[in-house]
This record gives C-alpha cells, structure tokens and sequence, in this order.
C-alpha cells in the first residue's frame, strides 16, 4: 500500500468513525470503539471492491 492509499484509507476511516459517532448520539470515550468499526467497515468495503477492478482488468479486449 502507497503513502497516498495509507492516508485515504486513515481518511476513509477517520470520516467513518465520525459519522458512527454522531449516529450514536456523540457518546464521550466510545473513539475506540467507533475507530475499529470504522477500520471494518472501510477494509471490508476495499476489499469488496478488489474483485470487481481485478475482472475489469482481466476482461479480454473486443475488437
């Protein structure tokens, strides 16, 4: 993973656990929790996402 992928992911998940937060009701001591939701929930979104681009890739050319 580049740099660039590294501090989009910390974004993703730093946008996430917010939203899980307000969601919440802005609960006090809960960051923990809601950052680990949050790293679940974007790593499980990435890797739904691999496969898709992978067959995009491998699809043959038509000519």
């Amino acid at each position: 993973m580049t740099h660039a992928n590294t501090a989009g992911r910390d974004q993703r998940i730093m946008d996430m656990a917010h939203k899980i937060w307000e969601e919440e009701g802005r609960p006090e001591g809960q960051a923990e929790a809601h950052w680990a939701r949050a790293m679940a929930i974007v790593d499980a979104e990435v890797l739904a996402e691999k496969p898709a681009a992978k067959k995009a890739k491998a699809a043959p050319k038509k000519k």
